[in-house]
């Protein structure tokens, strides 16, 4: 049935009129049919990528104007950009898949095998003769270290992770287990998989962390009694200015990567004090310790990504 011909809305069915294009009750659109693939990425191009142009806008007033979209979100402009949550999500995303299509180099990694020796024959009888010397020197080097060695020897590492793992519940100890067999049997395959689960874990970290960040803003500004929103808003669009920083840090060439670093440790101060005021001094305080904090914070997370890597 086309366009002209519905006489309700499929989705809530209020009533349309002939030339309805959109229900006015929902939004939803009256074309009941199922879409091409051009309307697909028509849709895609239109509302995700364009968004009617405020993606762009955003994007400029997020990383050419640090603080700007706070101000902009708390004074009730919010139809004109992208939402914050949107844009971190956006960002994050982006990050992240250009993250994974960077190439990297393995040929650090690889371990090329020693060339093999020549061989030189000996005469018959000399060989015995060496081999048995050796071995008979072997055996004095071992006699005399163990005379070197003290008494009282401590636990090795293999029975300190042992007691450890002791303690822990029944499922966790078998992970640790499991984790330490497959790194004893190829070290660097197990970092690859555990570097990759982190990898994986990472966006849900940063989404977990904006609590926290917003937190420690209400923490260095309660002065201010501003609502905790405020802070939260601030967090989002300061993140999302990271991810933005990253980015450019991805691209090729020494002059993106120097323009990152400084941008990355920039951009914060001036956001704080667009969006908070005060004295430049009292500013640069609070972004110091707010840095330290973060990066405590960040550590944590780290820790915390690593061991759920190894237990995946």
């Amino acid at each position: 049935m086309s366009a002209s011909m519905q006489t309700a809305c499929p989705n809530c069915g209020h009533r349309l009129a002939a030339w309805d294009k959109f229900c006015s009750q929902c939004g939803q659109d009256t074309a009941n049919h199922p879409p091409s693939l051009w309307e697909f990425v028509h849709e895609f191009l239109l509302h995700y990528v364009a968004f009617e142009g405020k993606l762009w806008k955003s994007l400029w007033a997020l990383m050419a104007r640090p603080g700007f979209l706070t101000l902009e979100y708390l004074a009730g402009r919010k139809q004109r950009y992208v939402l914050p949550l949107r844009l971190v999500l956006t960002l994050g995303l982006v990050f992240f898949i250009a993250l994974k299509l960077v190439p990297g180099d393995d040929s650090l990694i690889q371990v090329k095998p020693p060339a093999r020796a020549a061989t030189v024959e000996l005469p018959q009888g000399v060989g015995e003769v060496l081999a048995q010397a050796k071995a008979q020197a072997q055996a004095e080097g071992a006699t005399d270290q163990r005379r070197r060695e003290p008494s009282t020897e401590g636990p090795s590492d293999d029975e300190q992770f042992d007691l450890f793992v002791r303690q822990l519940p029944p499922a966790l100890a078998g992970a640790l287990e499991r984790s330490r067999t497959r790194f004893k049997a190829d070290t660097e395959a197990e970092l690859k998989r555990v570097g990759a689960r982190m990898l994986a874990l990472a966006p849900y970290a940063v989404l977990c962390s904006l609590p926290f960040y917003a937190g420690l803003l209400a923490l260095l500004y309660r002065s201010r009694r501003q609502p905790f929103g405020t802070h939260f808003v601030f967090a989002l669009h300061l993140h999302a200015a990271w991810y933005g920083v990253l980015l450019l840090a991805q691209l090729p060439g020494w002059l993106f990567g120097l323009a990152a670093l400084f941008w990355a440790n920039a951009y914060p101060l001036l956001a704080l004090q667009r969006v908070y005021g005060g004295a430049w001094w009292a500013t640069v305080l609070r972004a110091s310790a707010l840095l330290m904090l973060h990066l405590l914070v960040l550590l944590v997370g780290v820790v915390i990504l690593g061991v759920l890597g190894a237990l995946a």
